[in-house]
Parts: structure tokens; sequence; C-alpha cells
């Protein structure tokens, strides 16, 4: 009985090995550590600079990818039943984050109460606070950093990047 579990384990970590992570998650860490130094270094100390660069940096690691996509001969699976409703839920969690650390960031303006009759109006309020905190030079690379791993998870769940080189591969014509 041991045996089996200790079996399924081993396979369950070679699987998740760094070896197999997929070319579009190393490139989305090239993208997390990028807003990393921009955090604790601050090479770039302006938001909208920062944000510059996050949106080039973000579209030269998307061109990187199709290219490799394509000479990989690489074709989309198509959306499952929960891939809407994930991206969906992924891009609320987002939303709801950056909207708790706005005000977490922000110790000059009180958070409205949490009740669910007022949670539509809540989300509306958090836009300009969100707003607020994304434009101060040493919070927005966090923001970026946040974006960043929802985008990938996002285009996860529409199955359009993968998280293992396994699956990346099975989805090739070369394979």
């Amino acid at each position: 009985m041991f045996e089996s579990i200790k079996n399924k384990i081993e396979e369950s970590n070679k699987d998740s090995s760094p070896k197999n992570m997929s070319f579009d998650f190393k490139l989305m860490f090239v993208y997390h550590i990028s807003m990393m130094v921009l955090f604790g270094l601050r090479p770039i100390n302006n938001a909208k600079d920062q944000m510059l660069f996050a949106l080039m940096l973000s579209i030269v690691l998307v061109l990187i990818s199709i290219v490799h996509k394509l000479k990989s001969k690489w074709s989309w699976p198509g959306l499952s039943i929960l891939s809407i409703p994930a991206a969906l839920f992924n891009f609320l969690l987002l939303y709801v984050l950056f909207a708790v650390a706005a005000y977490a960031m922000n110790p000059s303006i009180t958070p409205p109460e949490l009740q669910l009759d007022s949670m539509l109006l809540l989300l509306k309020d958090a836009w300009p606070v969100i707003l607020n905190a994304i434009s101060i030079p040493v919070f927005t690379p966090w923001y970026l950093a946040g974006i960043g791993i929802v985008a990938f998870n996002i285009l996860t769940s529409l199955k359009l990047v993968s998280l293992k080189k396994t699956e990346f591969e099975a989805q090739c014509k070369n394979s």
C-alpha cells in the first residue's frame, strides 16, 4: 500500500520537475523576475515608464512565444467547459486582490464596509483607489507582476499556453 503511494508521489514530482517546465512558463518567469528587479532595485522610478517597460517586455515575450509555437507546429487544443469561467474567475480574483492591496497601501483611504448587497458598489468604488495605488512608482511593479501572473493564468485557462513541456509537446505536430 505504502509503496504505491510512494510511487505516485515520485511520478508526480518527476512530472513537475523544472526540466518539464514549458517554454511559455519560462518566459513568464522572465517577465516576473523583471518586475521584481523593478520593484527591488527601481532602475526606472516613474510609474508610466515602468508600465511602458512592462508593456514592451510583454510584447517581446509574446512574439518570442508565437515564434516558438510556429516553429514547433503547435496547434491549439481548444476550450474545455471550464475554460471561460476559470478565465473570468482569474480576472475577478485579480481585481479583488488589487482592490484589497490598494486600500492597504493607502492608509489615508478608509475601505468601505463589506456587505453582500453593496458588492457591486464596492467593486466600482475600488477602481479609483486601485488607479491611485498603481500610479505610485514604489507599488507599480508589484501590480505589474500581479497582472503578469494572472494574465498567464488566464492564458493557461484558455489553453493558449501550458505549464508543462510534455503538455506543450503533445499539442505539437512534430511530436
